[in-house]
């Protein structure tokens, strides 16, 4: 039995222990010599990687049956096998990434007595500006969904964090360490780097790893208290700092942890505790925003949207209240532009340059107020939001009248943001996603005016940002309101367009598979009368109606099918019979072939409803021939057909393609002529030189996915959005769809690498809009600065 040290007072870093607690005191120090670590840390790490590895466990139990059910759901059969393969990956590294993990925590808590304060491995690099450089879009998507988890746990959990730092600063007082989120092993931000770099094992692209920290996110940071009340209540029955607030103890939490379900649906009465400590995150990553910003002020490089006060320059200028400029900016929003005002054709939006207004104002009631300028940390929420907008308005991958409608918002998220620093922190900001779920809902608009005013997704755009300009105050729970409103509305938008998607994509997959049957059949019959002298009515026979019972038989049993093999023999028997026997053991066997070839033809046609009385005539005459060459004569048509059958056989298919809605001729009055054997049939696209292996359009047209939206472009300026709603691997079909899922186009790899190459068709990004827009503003910020140093 481990002898627990009563180590009773902590006052700032410095522990006083008496009694027995000196000596237990003197153990823990002894232990920590030869471990890193004193005894009772490292029996609350021990008790608290067990709660993890139950939680993380549940991820994994979790896993198969979620990535089955994508599997199921998915587009094509290449993301259903990638969601599997992914499956399969998880299952055997199972073990691996679980070591890992336990693995890079363990080297944390290794360092941790020799850390100082803001040493340590962090996710700094995600969560703060310096870290939100120019990264490649999967790694910020992969970025985010990170620094998502670490801060929603942060801010859920704030006062059990806190009250683990304390007590670990206290067992570490002799360290002089102090805890913080940067070194602290259990902090969230730890537990999601240690988890990212384990599960780096696996080989899949973002979207299925996504899905990963999904099921990392519900059942291990959703349920992350389980495991800082596990390692407080350790050092609280250890006599760490027992008596501080709220300190659980391991009983209550072995009873929570035995019911899951009352676990998530719990309450945390310290609400107000953990709102202080989101609120103190948030004002500590604006600081760090400002500081960036007044790193690059006086640089000249940068645009004067970062330069200079706003307002007057006197020295006795006053500076106005947050509460004055958010009155003064009501006023503003008053006077904007309503939402259906929008602007015709490719024009370049205006923008919003609400510096020069708010300064224009304030010099114009100057003779009642007197100078005024704004304060530093409104000026530098004024720049901050004008950079983000200034970024949604150049964004491409936007129709111009969803950017315009989107500029309208700068004057009310301006407003919020001075109310709410969290605005700027905070994935999960209301305004933020809101935000976000328009430009993702207008991501597939058309640009036609006409158009935009009867597409009912537009015009709920149109309205929200409306009800934004003409209702918001000083509510934010309106951003809440609308953004349940539109996510329901999309909701049943979405499952609309699904089905009509899926629909088209249905039909071209059947379209894909009756024009490989006919290629197969093609080629097939092809293959057997190349180079070979073929009487012509044997000709009719396979061009006229076998051909369509290959077909029928491919689409319904498979090339693969002992159907299949039956359907091609019949020719092969069919091309024997009508040519001249050797010897009478060639005769004897053709003797026997012919009732049951004649059977097969007339059972085959039969089965694609052929015409029975051009059957008849066929037949008597392939009979009247067949007698011939038992008889061992030379049929006469043998001898007077001198063509190339499998030449004749390709210009009666062609000819075929070509009078497609046409009155059909009859096939026995069809004249065969000889055609050039190497033209292709009903070719969909003008022939496409090939490109090279490494061609980097050809390698991005291959990785293109399902779902991907582009924008085609034309001649005339002609811009149309559309999605990938399928590739059709057998065909090497990309079937391109609408909004609403109706097709609008269909490409070829090579025809989608050619268009990509000479700007006819652009990838759209249609990620997180405002994170994109973050991203973009520090990343150029710390650009600057590093450029000036």
């Amino acid at each position: 039995m481990n002898q627990k040290p009563e180590l009773r007072c902590v006052k700032g870093t410095e522990a006083t222990a008496s009694g027995s607690g000196a000596a237990v005191a003197m153990n823990s120090t002894k232990a920590q010599a030869t471990t890193g670590l004193p005894s009772v840390l490292m029996k609350a790490r021990r008790a608290a990687l067990e709660e993890l590895h139950q939680l993380l466990g549940d991820v994994f139990d979790k896993a198969d049956d979620t990535f089955f059910e994508y599997a199921g759901k998915a587009g094509s059969d290449q993301e259903k096998d990638a969601y599997l393969e992914t499956m399969r990956q998880l299952r055997l590294n199972r073990k691996e990434i679980e070591r890992n993990f336990y693995q890079k925590l363990n080297i944390l808590f290794k360092r941790l007595p020799h850390t100082g304060e803001g040493n340590g491995v962090t996710l700094e690099a995600i969560s703060s500006p310096q870290g939100l450089s120019l990264v490649a879009d999967e790694d910020l998507e992969m970025n985010v969904a990170l620094e998502s988890m670490a801060t929603k746990a942060k801010n859920k959990f704030a006062d059990k964090l806190y009250q683990l730092n304390t007590r670990m600063e206290a067992v570490l007082a002799h360290s002089r360490v102090k805890v913080n989120e940067k070194n602290n092993p259990f902090h969230p931000q730890q537990v999601c780097e240690a988890f990212n770099a384990a599960s780096q094992v696996v080989d899949c692209d973002i979207k299925k790893r996504l899905v990963f920290y999904k099921l990392f996110d519900k059942f291990v940071i959703a349920d992350y208290d389980l495991v800082l009340d596990t390692a407080n209540a350790v050092l609280a029955d250890a006599g760490v700092l027992p008596d501080l607030k709220g300190t659980p103890r391991l009983a209550a939490i072995r009873r929570r942890s035995s019911d899951s379900d009352s676990r998530s649906g719990s309450t945390d009465p310290r609400g107000n505790e953990t709102q202080s400590a989101a609120k103190q995150a948030a004002n500590e990553f604006f600081g760090q925003l400002q500081m960036l910003l007044a790193s690059v002020r006086n640089v000249p490089t940068v645009t004067d949207v970062v330069t200079g006060p706003i307002g007057s320059t006197a020295s006795d200028a006053r500076e106005m209240s947050s509460s004055e400029l958010f009155e003064l900016l009501s006023r503003l929003q008053q006077v904007q532009p309503q939402a259906d005002d929008l602007p015709q054709g490719r024009v370049s939006l205006p923008k919003v340059n609400v510096r020069g207004v708010v300064t224009n104002l304030l010099r114009q009631r100057e003779s009642q107020q007197g100078p005024e300028r704004v304060g530093q940390n409104d000026t530098d929420v004024i720049n901050l939001v004008s950079m983000l907008f200034e970024f949604i308005l150049d964004d491409e991958n936007l129709p111009i009248p969803v950017k315009a409608l989107i500029g309208r918002l700068q004057i009310p998220y301006l407003k919020l943001a001075i109310q709410d620093y969290g605005f700027f922190s905070r994935n999960g900001h209301p305004a933020r996603k809101l935000l976000n779920e328009l430009a993702r809902a207008g991501i597939g608009l058309t640009e036609d005016p006409d158009l935009l005013q009867k597409d009912v997704v537009f015009k709920k755009v149109q309205s929200t940002v409306q009800r934004i300009l003409a209702e918001y105050e000083k509510d934010a729970g309106l951003f809440e309101e609308l953004l349940r409103e539109f996510g329901q509305f999309m909701q049943t938008e979405v499952r609309r367009a699904q089905m009509i998607e899926q629909r088209t994509r249905a039909a071209e997959e059947g379209k894909a598979k009756v024009q490989l049957a006919e290629k197969t059949a093609l080629e097939t019959v092809r293959q057997r009368l190349d180079g070979k002298t073929v009487p012509e009515v044997a000709v009719r026979l396979l061009t006229d109606g076998w051909m369509s019972v290959l077909k029928l038989v491919f689409l319904k049993y498979g090339p693969e099918s002992n159907n299949w093999l039956g359907a091609v023999k019949t020719i092969d028997h069919l091309l024997l019979s009508v040519t001249p026997v050797a010897d009478d053991a060639a005769r004897k066997r053709l003797f026997n072939i012919v009732p049951i070839l004649l059977k097969n033809l007339r059972q085959g046609l039969n089965s694609v409803s052929f015409n029975p009385f051009e059957m008849g005539e066929m037949l008597t005459e392939l009979e009247q021939l067949q007698m011939q060459v038992l008889r061992g004569d030379t049929p006469e048509q043998v001898n007077g057909h001198g063509g190339d059958p499998a030449k004749d056989l390709v210009a009666a298919v062609t000819e075929d393609m070509e009078r497609m809605g046409a009155s059909p001729v009859a096939p026995s009055q069809r004249k065969v002529t000889p055609l050039d054997v190497t033209r292709k049939v009903a070719e969909p696209e003008v022939t496409l030189p090939p490109l090279a292996d490494d061609d980097p359009y050809l390698a991005q047209a291959k990785k293109v996915g399902v779902g991907t939206w582009m924008e085609f472009r034309t001649g005339d300026d002609v811009r149309t959005r559309c999605k990938l709603a399928a590739h059709i691997k057998s065909a090497d079909k990309m079937i391109f769809v609408n909004r609403t899922g109706v097709k609008i186009d269909e490409k070829t790899t090579l025809g989608l690498a050619h268009a990509l190459k000479n700007g006819d068709v652009v990838i759209l990004e249609d990620s997180q809009l405002f994170d994109r827009a973050l991203q973009n503003v520090i990343g150029n910020l710390r650009k600057v600065k590093q450029a000036n140093l």
